[in-house]
């Protein structure tokens, strides 16, 4: 299947098949934890009119079909091999809804405090998450992609340029977030958990760095156009999924969704402005 031609069909089946079963996979693992939330707390106007179960579905499906469309889109453009498309994509996925999960909102959650029992529930609903979208991330890119233009190299960063890279995205986020937390835009658990609250701040925005470097070779092709080509790039694969995986407790609860969406579209806006100085003063010379 390497270099064989694939069809749109065939492609279409594929992708519909591999992302009901990554939503399957990820409803399967929430139905069955021993914690569990009020259903009676989820009153959004669509659980009203279609039920809980419903919406849900809708919200995997919709997050895994971004993932879907995202390794397709990318790896039929990039150099990269097929089997690096979806191993970085798969990783990138997998790391947003791990460390995702872990951000300490205790509103609707099973606990009222945070601690090891939060950590763990919120571990395990992210792990039920990230497998199936790696597992989505590979499928798409095996079973749907061809091997172009191997023969072709694909910009890397050196350890100090990944190094470098991490810890301005760390900081940026760290203080776009510290900003906002203080000021109140965001809601947050700070007063009760400054230090939780910072450290997880503070450690997912080092995975968003991470994130970053991992898909630099996939993303980086053209980029010499201009310098928002890679910048929005990123926006669009790991910042738009982002808004969706902040968008389901929108969904679900009344009320919340454009606290929701400013949280998540701050972030964004921070990520694609610092994107933008990386690119011009340590990204611009490598790109393909």
């Amino acid at each position: 299947m390497d270099e064989a031609h694939v069809s749109s069909k065939k492609v279409f089946i594929i992708s519909i098949i591999a992302i009901l079963f990554s939503a399957a996979f990820a409803i399967f693992v929430h139905a069955i934890l021993p914690a569990s939330v009020d259903v009676v707390q989820f009153n959004s106007i669509l659980v009203q009119w279609f039920g809980f179960p419903a919406v849900s579905t809708f919200y995997f499906i919709l997050l895994f079909t971004h993932c879907a469309v995202s390794v397709r889109y990318i790896g039929l453009r990039t150099n990269a091999s097929k089997l690096q498309t979806g191993i970085r994509f798969g990783i990138a996925y997998a790391l947003i809804y791990i460390f995702g999960m872990q951000e300490i909102v205790l509103d609707y959650s099973p606990f009222s405090s945070w601690g090891f029992e939060f950590v763990r529930y919120q571990f395990l609903i992210g792990i039920g998450d990230g497998i199936p979208a790696l597992l989505l991330c590979l499928i798409i890119s095996y079973f749907t992609l061809k091997n172009n233009n191997q023969n072709k190299t694909i910009p890397t960063l050196n350890l100090a340029e990944n190094i470098k890279v991490i810890a301005i995205i760390m900081f940026t986020f760290l203080l776009e977030r510290l900003f906002f937390y203080q000021t109140g835009l965001i809601n947050s658990e700070c007063a009760s958990y400054l230090l939780p609250c910072y450290i997880w701040t503070g450690m997912f925005g080092v995975m968003i760095g991470y994130i970053f470097v991992i898909l630099y070779p996939l993303l980086s092709y053209g980029a010499d156009r201009a310098l928002w080509v890679l910048p929005l790039r990123f926006i669009l694969t790991i910042g738009l999924n982002w808004t969706i995986f902040n968008s389901f407790m929108g969904l679900i609860i009344k009320g919340i969704m454009p606290q929701m969406l400013l949280r998540s579209g701050l972030d964004v806006v921070g990520l694609f402005l610092i994107l933008i100085v990386l690119q011009k003063y340590i990204l611009n010379r490598k790109v393909q």
